[in-house]
């Protein structure tokens, strides 16, 4: 398909090779790659229709892009509420990734409000004074 105003061909359907994943993933951090691994495989296991190379290549480029926090808080949330049991694969996961990505201010205002904040931090010199008048 190309595009009617500047002439780009887009290729929905575009797969990557493995060695393309791989360069895609070398800058990553270790736990980020361990997270996709992770339910990579657990939705591979679960559901036949996405145990393909092209529904992974297309889960793995577009996940890839997420920061690992909004990462894991969807992962948690797809794992949690069990949706790969009832036939939900790769695109609702990348749905639930977008979405949080997209109300990530609201959710991590709502989580402050939830569990709070650390106390603050106060440089104590080491003198203690009396205080009652003495």
């Amino acid at each position: 398909m190309k595009c009617p105003n500047c002439g780009h061909k887009i290729d929905f359907n575009k797969t990557y090779t493995d060695n393309e994943i791989m360069a895609m993933m070398n800058d990553k951090s270790p736990r980020l790659k361990l997270l996709l691994k992770g339910i990579i495989r657990k939705i591979r296991n679960t559901i036949p229709s996405n145990d393909n190379k092209s529904s992974i290549n297309n889960f793995i480029s577009n996940a890839a892009s997420y920061e690992y926090k909004i990462l894991n808080m969807a992962i948690e949330n797809y794992i949690n509420h069990t949706y790969m049991y009832q036939g939900k694969g790769f695109k609702y996961l990348l749905k639930i990734i977008d979405t949080f990505d997209k109300d990530r201010d609201k959710i991590f205002e709502y989580e402050k409000r939830r569990l709070g904040t650390t106390p603050p931090v106060i440089i104590w010199d080491g003198i203690m004074e009396e205080t009652n008048g003495s």
